[in-house]
């Protein structure tokens, strides 16, 4: 009996081992993970400040958190040309400070009014002055007149920013369209447009370029273009930018080369910026 009794539990183990349904194996997806371009681009948490970078301008900040430009600078009492400078802390929310002070009331000591101390007419001295030596006129006349001849700086042609009415759009390169925008979805914020590599990427409307840099993440080398108070266009990904800030821009003129920057794929990020928020390009040009 004792040589039986020792095995018994070892049976009901293996037993209840045996009977045990087979451990759970989670599936491993097949598919390819998102580019590092649009899960930078998922982001949408706003901070209450923001410490401006070198490169950093007003409108790419704007363009980073979907904030309208001149709501920033209305928030950080900036005004046109909307110049900031890196370290520079920018309140990206508006304060509640004056809504609050507006609902209570402050409490506020009497003012005492203090007597008016007037001056003396009598401590008023007047002061003597001597005219200038006609010595000094000599010796500008005395010098020979030199005549600098010096051109003038070369200055860009004025591109009149097109109203809301009068904006005519352009496919902004040739390609097939590889995703599109999604309102619900941070990440697709505009289109994708597959491309070969080094071709032209062209102004969809005339403007002047406010961003031109690769200080977004996400992006790539980004350019922005302004085309009035309402409306920005975005160009991202590109492999060379060929417009630098301040640039004034025409409907069709090549602003850079097509490329894979802060992708794996080349193709052109497409954006249209109405009052700060993305919409949908498809709605306002067509391929």
């Amino acid at each position: 009996m004792k040589r039986l009794w020792w095995p018994i539990p070892v049976l009901l183990l293996l037993t209840a081992c045996a009977s045990r349904p087979p451990a759970k194996v989670d599936e491993i997806s097949t598919r390819p993970s998102q580019p590092k371009s649009s899960q930078a681009r998922k982001s949408t948490i706003i901070p209450d400040y923001y410490r401006v970078k070198k490169g950093d301008s007003l409108y790419s900040i704007g363009f980073r958190y979907n904030i309208d430009y001149r709501q920033l600078a209305a928030i950080n009492n900036i005004e046109a040309p909307y110049v900031i400078h890196p370290n520079q802390r920018l309140r990206l929310v508006a304060s509640k400070q004056n809504t609050e002070l507006s609902s209570n009331k402050v409490k506020t000591r009497p003012i005492v009014q203090q007597p008016v101390l007037t001056a003396k007419k009598e401590t008023a001295t007047p002061i003597k002055t001597t005219p200038p030596k006609q010595t000094e006129k000599k010796s500008t006349q005395s010098q020979p007149s030199v005549t600098i001849s010096q051109q003038p700086p070369k200055t860009q042609p004025v591109v009149n920013l097109p109203k809301n009415g009068d904006l005519n759009w352009l496919w902004p390169t040739a390609g097939k369209i590889r995703t599109t925008f999604s309102g619900s979805n941070p990440a697709r914020k505009g289109i994708s447009i597959r491309g070969n590599e080094g071709q032209s990427v062209k102004a969809t409307e005339s403007g002047v370029v406010v961003y031109s840099g690769d200080g977004l993440l996400g992006y790539g080398e980004l350019i922005i273009i302004k085309h009035n108070d309402t409306f920005l266009s975005a160009y991202g990904h590109n492999k060379k930018r060929l417009v630098t800030e301040g640039q004034q821009v025409k409907r069709g003129d090549v602003i850079a080369q097509l490329g894979s920057s802060g992708t794996n794929v080349n193709n052109l990020h497409f954006e249209i910026r109405k009052n700060g928020q993305p919409v949908n390009p498809l709605d306002y040009v067509k391929p």
